[in-house]
């Protein structure tokens, strides 16, 4: 089932763009102005204050991303609902150009400040939006691409929105999709944060396997009066803001809801589960509510080789881990799940790409400030990020492209577990457990004097490897449960194990990146109950080992298997058929008719 909150709107629609650059032009905006509208810090930091959910339940799904944004140029960027950006992270090489193209912290993106874009168009309409190209009704951005979903609060307001803006030469083809999905699991871990004793949360999904990619409805009742639910479950419902404790759950569900396996809504029948939360016990956190120590949240698949159990009582114990592996390996992935795992998951999950910190916002992004500590300064101030990761987990992506000087100050908070904001003569004492991660050699580093010895010592007090996929010893299993994950199983879409084998023994040089990759690529090009053999394949590389399949399914690296040029172009299209077609000089129904002859 594809999820989107509201009904997707591509501005290729000649009404929709006409009614937005009408909105435009009655703003008094033209097409060749040149103002950049910018808050100022104050106002940035008002801002997060107000709409703090961007900290408490986006920063998870953020740090799941960034790995995206490594190979591919573009930024992700958090707006508030008035359209200012509050966060983005993405490609460093594009957060350069992202920043001159004013989409760093405090830049105003609303219809009424630049005209038809995405995040403003997108909170205009209140769903989904694409703007490409010369679709900006401003000249300056037409460079871009971008894409934005709104995200709306369990009470059904408008939060903010969430977007992609990448180079307009090379749109992000899978927007729609990995968007949906972002909003979807915000508001769901905020619907789920939210639950207290008492209440009963009900989520609706459909039938399917558990393994089946889907999206749920979640509604939250107390005493049967609705208190929260996620924009899936406001849309097919038709609720509103105003029905927020005031609608009974009789209104929404003809049966009772507690009975039920399943229920209708609309034309449509869900299987029903019930969540009831009881009083939580468990290690108190500084500052926190006490917690469970495994909270009932799906974990990711752990990497090959990495002792799970005793990285997680490190973690626990408050050790400084740091996690080495190289690009695509898993390191963000690991680090999520020590911190759904750990006794610091009631905290916040504040993840810094030190790599991508802008330098004039450094030491206000991180330490915070006091009110009034400059000029146009929030009257409230700002927390910074290290006091929003107190009494949960801080991680540090990319430890080894920090600044030398950003390092002493990291290297002050750390030994003295106190944080002094810009401005103000009070240290605030913080508490939080350090993961960091890096692919970069680290002592290599101290030796060349772009990394601080004392620092070093003081981050790697218990170091997790993450062996290069070539390396893992269970590639067969991983395999199977990455095709499981990715819904082939839910299908009736089966590898057969001489595909298995071959995919094992490949080298792999970009990690599990690659390797899920090309998964999809295949998922994609396969038919509902196909079996996926060698000679579905596009052949990259030659099998690390000796061991080479024998017979029919035998496929030589000289000797490729028919199609792998499309296959390839495909690959490098991440899957879209419009976008392999043209890089191959040929149209799609072209490119599906030579697939379906090499298929059969």
């Amino acid at each position: 089932m594809r999820y989107l909150p509201r009904d997707t709107i591509l501005l290729s629609s000649a009404s929709v763009l006409s009614d937005s650059w009408l909105r435009s032009q009655h703003y008094g905006l033209s097409r060749e102005d040149d103002h950049h509208p910018v808050a100022d810090h104050g106002q940035l930091g008002e801002s997060r204050h107000q709409y703090d959910w961007v900290a408490r339940y986006a920063s998870p799904l953020l740090a799941q991303l960034t790995p995206q944004f490594r190979t591919r140029a573009g930024v992700l960027v958090l707006s508030d609902p008035g359209g200012m950006v509050l966060e983005s992270t993405g490609n460093s090489g594009f957060l350069k150009k992202a920043e001159q193209l004013s989409l760093a912290p405090g830049n105003l993106w609303s219809e009424d400040a630049r005209g038809t874009n995405a995040i403003g168009t997108a909170l205009a309409l209140g769903r989904y939006c694409e703007v490409s190209g010369k679709e900006h009704f401003l000249s300056r951005h037409a460079a871009l691409f971008c894409a934005a979903i709104p995200v709306y609060s369990p009470q059904g307001k408008l939060a903010g929105v969430i977007d992609i803006s990448s180079p307009a030469s090379t749109p992000w083809q899978d927007a729609t999709e990995l968007l949906s999905r972002a909003a979807w699991e915000i508001e769901q871990h905020w619907v789920q944060k939210q639950v207290s004793p008492g209440q009963m949360m009900v989520q609706l999904r459909l039938p399917g396997p558990p393994e089946q990619v889907t999206y749920t409805h979640s509604l939250v009742f107390e005493d049967g009066i609705l208190q929260g639910a996620n924009s899936l479950a406001c849309r097919d419902f038709g609720l509103q803001p105003q029905d927020f404790g005031k609608r009974h759950q009789d209104t929404l569900f003809t049966a009772g809801i507690e009975d039920c396996a399943m229920t209708q809504v609309g034309d449509t029948a869900y299987q029903v589960s019930i969540q009831t939360p009881k009083k939580r016990t468990g290690i108190t956190v500084p500052g926190k509510s006490p917690c469970n120590l495994t909270p009932e949240i799906p974990t990711p698949l752990a990497p090959s080789g990495v002792n799970i159990e005793k990285a997680l009582r490190v973690v626990n114990a408050g050790i400084a881990l740091c996690i080495n592996g190289e690009t695509g390996c898993g390191k963000e992935y690991l680090g999520q799940r020590l911190y759904r795992q750990s006794k610091w998951h009631a905290g916040n999950f504040v993840a810094i790409n030190c790599a991508a910190l802008p330098e004039h916002l450094i030491e206000s992004e991180l330490f915070g400030y006091m009110p009034g500590a400059f000029t146009g300064a929030s009257s409230r101030g700002y927390m910074g990020k290290f006091r929003e990761a107190n009494g949960g987990m801080l991680f540090l992506d990319e430890i080894g492209d920090m600044p030398v000087a950003l390092q002493t100050r990291l290297l002050r908070v750390l030994q003295e577990k106190k944080v002094v904001p810009l401005g103000g003569n009070r240290a605030f004492p913080v508490e939080f457990s350090l993961v960091c991660a890096t692919h970069r050699n680290l002592v290599a580093q101290v030796e060349q004097g772009l990394f601080r010895e004392d620092l070093l010592y003081r981050i790697q007090e218990f170091t997790v490897e993450i062996p290069p996929l070539r390396q893992w010893h269970d590639r067969h299993q991983f395999i199977e449960q990455l095709w499981a994950e990715l819904g082939g199983p839910a299908r009736g879409i089966r590898l057969c194990q001489s595909v298995v084998r071959y995919l094992a023994d490949c080298p792999w040089p970009g990690n599990v990146r690659q390797l899920l990759s090309q998964l999809k690529v295949l998922l994609a090009l396969s038919d509902d109950g196909h079996t996926v053999t060698l000679g579905d394949l596009p052949v990259r590389h030659s099998p690390s080992r000796t061991s080479e399949p024998s017979g029919a399914e035998a496929v030589s690296p000289q000797h490729p298997a028919p199609g792998v040029r499309e296959l390839e172009a495909i690959h490098l299209s991440q899957g879209n058929m419009s976008e392999a077609a043209k890089r191959l000089g040929i149209s799609r129904s072209t490119l599906y008719r030579r697939l379906e002859r090499q298929r059969t």
